[in-house]
């Protein structure tokens, strides 16, 4: 039994066909209903044991219930994937930044994983463990100009994986996180958006010659990462923080 935020597209949503494909139960959650009916409908294709919530994960009141028809939808919780997150948004240096947005950028990122965490715990020690993986972003490593707060976030997920692994690590349960680059995902997509195909040329130029293997990553490769930290293959790893990112993390130009 699965639970995926943020599994309604991309990389998410590549998880939950997977682990379909292997016979589990999956609950996916998104704000978006619209979207999250379209996913619904094509993993229905796959599977008739999937379900569609809609949630903000920055929201107490949203994600405990989350987490507790999960329970009694499918009978208890293995695997829980915390991928929502927001990248978008209009970048602005730091003294520029609002308030608002700043909060709201915490909510979506660290917050919302912190908040998932909470109640997934509570759940997976209730059946005797499970495994946790959380989404990060390349951003927590190589942080840019305009990017501070979506960074600081995300290196704060880091922090909670590391520290969570270490509280319940003698209780059955592994955490681990994936640090995604450059990722073909429909939040990546909407950045070519009103592009020239000039402009779109360049935009994704820049993207592959920043990497040791000169491309964009697919939402597939780094599913693989996923559900390997949910196999019994990786039952040894807890604590840890995977890099899929092309090689653009050790790539000096």
């Amino acid at each position: 039994m699965a639970l995926i935020t943020g599994g309604t597209s991309g990389i998410g949503l590549a998880v939950a066909e997977r682990l379909l494909h292997e016979g589990a139960k999956v609950v996916i959650a998104g704000r978006n209903r619209e979207r999250g009916n379209a996913a619904l409908e094509k993993l229905n294709q796959i599977s008739p044991h999937v379900k569609f919530l809609s949630v903000d994960v920055s929201k107490r009141i949203e994600v405990e219930p989350m987490v507790k028809e999960t329970v009694s939808s499918f009978g208890k919780l293995d695997f829980a994937f915390n991928n929502a997150g927001n990248a978008e948004g209009t970048p602005a240096l730091t003294h520029e930044f609002s308030e608002e947005d700043f909060d709201h950028m915490m909510g979506s990122t660290i917050k919302g994983v912190w908040l998932c965490m909470k109640y997934e715990l509570q759940a997976m020690l209730a059946h005797g463990g499970g495994a946790i993986v959380n989404t990060s972003s390349l951003d927590a490593l190589i942080c840019s100009a305009y990017t501070t707060a979506y960074a600081a976030g995300k290196s704060g997920i880091l922090a909670l994986t590391r520290g969570v692994s270490q509280e319940y690590g003698n209780k059955g349960i592994r955490v681990n996180a994936i640090t995604p680059g450059a990722i073909r995902t429909p939040m990546m997509e909407r950045k070519f958006e009103n592009l020239t195909a000039e402009q779109s040329n360049l935009l994704e130029e820049k993207y592959n010659s920043l990497n040791a293997l000169g491309r964009m990553g697919t939402s597939s490769e780094a599913a693989d990462v996923v559900t390997w930290l949910f196999s019994n293959e990786s039952t040894f790893v807890t604590g840890q923080n995977i890099i899929v990112d092309g090689g653009v993390s050790v790539v000096t130009k």
